[in-house]
């Protein structure tokens, strides 16, 4: 019996420990809140617009020592520096849901009107982002070039929402 106390008090200790180091690490944990400026520069992806343009591949095609593989590496490169630009939108994106997410849990009323605009342009979001990796599949083909405008125009309506919510006071109960 007296064995059986023992083990139940170190699992007690062992286990106030783990909860101890949990919490410790929670309250510890770096938060990731960014100024505005810091989570979405539209200035950033301004690039991106013109990375996979017509008249580029066309330069390349007219030069005479151009051959066939030399286009198509051209491709290729321009498409995987696409996709770390997508990534990066992404990246915002999803800081922007986030911020917004955690304005709604500090809020003092419910918000629960932006939880919905948050879901309608999570999946609008993902929707366009279907959509370019179709057009890039077909770019890498030979196609014309992709259009990111509507992944640009999905997180700039974000970032819109969240400054105008900044610049409100916040609503009391009253």
């Amino acid at each position: 019996m007296e064995v059986g106390i023992i083990v139940a008090i170190i699992c007690c200790i062992l286990l106030i420990a783990g909860f101890a180091v949990l919490f410790t690490k929670l309250l510890s944990a770096r938060h990731d809140t960014f100024s505005l400026d810091e989570l979405f520069s539209p200035g950033r992806y301004r690039a991106m617009e013109r990375l996979l343009d017509e008249a580029d591949g066309k330069f390349i095609s007219s030069h005479a020592a151009c051959t066939r593989r030399l286009e198509k590496n051209f491709r290729k490169g321009r498409i995987r520096i696409f996709r770390a630009y997508l990534q990066l939108l992404s990246k915002d994106f999803h800081g922007l849901c986030k911020t917004l997410r955690l304005h709604m849990i500090a809020c003092k009323v419910d918000r629960s009107d932006l939880a919905a605009v948050v879901m309608k342009e999570q999946f609008h979001f993902a929707a366009s982002l279907v959509y370019v990796e179709f057009r890039l599949i077909a770019f890498a083909s030979g196609w014309r070039g992709v259009d990111a405008s509507r992944l640009i125009h999905s997180i700039d309506a974000m970032r819109d929402r969240l400054q105008a919510l900044a610049a409100l006071p916040e609503p009391t109960l009253a």
